[in-house]
């Protein structure tokens, strides 16, 4: 088992332009383009990549998570990544795992599970599932769902 170090630099430019991102510091202009790269050389990398790591499978799902192409393959993996690394064992990635899920089902024009995917133009909560409680999403570190809702943009 070893951390592919190709993939854990492109996680660590991805976690830097959002911080740069929430700070107005890049445009979102510049993000979906950072991305788009980003997603490029994961594709590239990908067969060299030791899946029995917990790391490179966490860095791989967040990079997916962050595709902008709203294919819903692209999630499914993402979604496949974070289950390996939870799977093996890793708490860090649980949260993750979560919105991994949700924006899959999203995608397919499903109603998420936990509640961790927001309607970007509007800022909004995107519909759920009523059944997931609190205890569950506290289980993947997801915040109560009235939390969650009090993130709500409003306008």
């Amino acid at each position: 088992m070893s951390i592919n170090l190709k993939l854990e630099e492109l996680y660590l430019k991805d976690k830097q332009d959002r911080n740069l991102f929430e700070k107005g510091k890049i445009s979102d202009i510049k993000l979906k383009e950072n991305d788009t790269r980003r997603l490029q050389h994961l594709k590239i990398i990908l067969p060299e990549i030791d899946e029995s790591d917990i790391w490179n499978c966490h860095y791989a799902c967040l990079i997916l998570m962050h595709s902008w192409k709203k294919d819903q393959s692209i999630y499914k993996q993402a979604h496949d990544y974070a289950k390996k690394a939870v799977d093996m064992g890793s708490n860090v990635t649980k949260w993750l795992y979560a919105a991994s899920l949700d924006r899959w089902l999203v995608s397919q024009g499903k109603l998420q599970k936990y509640g961790t995917q927001y309607d970007t133009k509007t800022g909004i909560i995107l519909p759920y599932e009523d059944g997931i409680t609190d205890e569950e999403r506290k289980e993947y570190y997801v915040p109560p769902l009235s939390e969650l809702k009090l993130r709500e943009v409003k306008e």
